[in-house]
């Protein structure tokens, strides 16, 4: 093995010394170019309108895995996600049941057997200007809010 003489070690660390920095500085601009956005699904969409939605009626969404209720106190969005590993529920006569694992959600999506550890959200309404329904389902809103027509 052949030893290095210094001025080959200080040619050696003069490159790695300037060649180390514009790696980095490399990497850093290309990961500049990758946004930083997660492209998923919306989290916003239309229902279409409140007329379509008598009192009485329970609709499901199958394509946002949503339940829309109208009572006389208004319109509801509940989720059709079961909150113990993501499957979707199903109505039975006393509520809602999880087809994987068994869960069991009263009606308005309050867990009565598990292995379910929270209750199915529910989601905002909102009317948009041309009169459609909105769902936001971004965040969670308190169980009983209810989307009233003016």
């Amino acid at each position: 093995m052949k030893k290095l003489s210094r001025e080959e070690f200080l040619t050696w660390l003069a490159w790695g010394s300037a060649g180390l920095p514009a790696a980095l500085l490399g990497i850093g601009s290309f990961r500049f170019l990758i946004p930083n956005l997660i492209f998923g699904p919306p989290t916003m969409f239309k229902i279409g309108r409140a007329e379509g939605f008598p009192p009485g009626s329970q609709t499901f969404l199958p394509e946002s895995r949503l339940f829309i209720a109208s009572t006389e106190k208004g319109i509801m969005a509940m989720s059709a996600i079961c909150t113990h590993l993501g499957c979707t529920v199903s109505q039975v006569e006393w509520g809602f049941q999880c087809p994987c694992h068994g869960s069991k959600f009263d009606s308005s999506g309050r867990v009565l057997a598990g292995p379910a550890p929270q209750p199915l959200p529910w989601f905002r309404i909102l009317q948009d200007p041309d009169g459609q329904l909105v769902v936001d389902t971004w965040r969670p809103v308190p169980r009983q809010t209810f989307f009233r027509m003016a």
